[in-house]
């Protein structure tokens, strides 16, 4: 800058450091006069779509650590609570009762099969990588999670609050719409998404209205709302609203999943133990029985 680059072009320079969201949207502030403006939105739109993500992440922290707490209490009791039951049981040779046949099978296919899990695993950690790693398999893999019954829903949501709070973002700004939309794409971590907003730029460079070329690419409701600040020339405003309105509905949507999970995973818990505490009762009432 002190050698007479623009602040945009230098910012440019240091892509790891800067996005080119907000690399666009200086250029825009330069260009208009407005550059402390342009700041200041920036600094609040990086601030709301960094409390989003937080509060979406630690929606899920909860759920994600009792489900983890539980699986390894499950894998304890079948890995070194059940076998040195199991080997009593054999030394006292009576006929096991079937929920403890169960049990004991189920410990002894993950002890003595351990080599088996962890290719299992192996494989599916290649495979998520491969996924991740070819443009179509990635594509496929995003569209077909969309598909899929409140999660596809709840993500369409996120995405549409995220790329409509960054396009009316750079639209307030200055950057003209075509720029925006490109910019804006990056906002949005769906491969399968992006490519359908790249369709939707290319139709809106052609002369289509930008509702109507992204419909069906983001939430149906949204589409509508754009349309109508279209209308009323007031799209930059619109965005903002229907941000706004996408956050609240992802928090409140969060929230009412997180209510469900944790009643789930305790019951599901719940049950686990007290199978294997019903097992083992039995084998006892078995032994006892058989010593009469």
């Amino acid at each position: 800058v002190r050698e007479g680059s623009t602040i945009a072009d230098a910012l440019a320079q240091h892509p790891g450091y800067f996005s080119q969201l907000l690399t666009a949207a200086v250029w825009a502030g330069e260009a208009s006069g407005d550059l402390d403006l342009v700041f200041e939105q920036v600094s609040l739109h990086l601030e709301e779509m960094a409390e989003l993500k937080s509060q979406v992440r630690s929606a899920l922290l909860y759920p994600v650590m009792m489900a983890a707490v539980a699986s390894i209490g499950v894998l304890v009791m079948l890995l070194f609570v059940i076998p040195r039951f199991s080997a009593i049981l054999q030394d006292v040779g009576t006929a096991l009762p079937l929920t403890t046949q169960i049990l004991v099978w189920v410990s002894r296919s993950v002890r003595d099969a351990w080599w088996l899990w962890l290719i299992i695993a192996a494989g599916a950690g290649y495979g998520a990588y491969a996924v991740n790693q070819q443009e179509e398999l990635r594509v496929r893999w995003h569209a077909w999670r969309l598909t899929l019954p409140f999660v596809g829903d709840l993500e369409i949501k996120y995405l549409t609050a995220r790329f409509v709070r960054t396009l009316g973002m750079l639209l307030h700004s200055g950057v003209p719409i075509m720029s925006a939309l490109k910019i804006a794409r990056a906002a949005i971590s769906n491969s399968a998404v992006a490519q359908e907003v790249d369709a939707a730029a290319a139709a809106v460079s052609e002369g289509s209205a930008v509702a109507t070329a992204l419909e069906g690419t983001i939430a149906p409701m949204a589409v509508q709302m754009l349309a109508v600040g279209e209308e009323s020339g007031k799209l930059e405003e619109t965005c903002a609203r229907i941000a706004d309105t996408f956050d609240r509905d992802v928090r409140r949507t969060m929230r009412s999943a997180v209510a469900m999970i944790e009643p789930v995973l305790i019951l599901v818990f719940g049950v686990l133990v007290g199978f294997v505490a019903l097992a083992m009762l039995q084998a006892i009432y078995s032994i006892n029985a058989g010593a009469f």
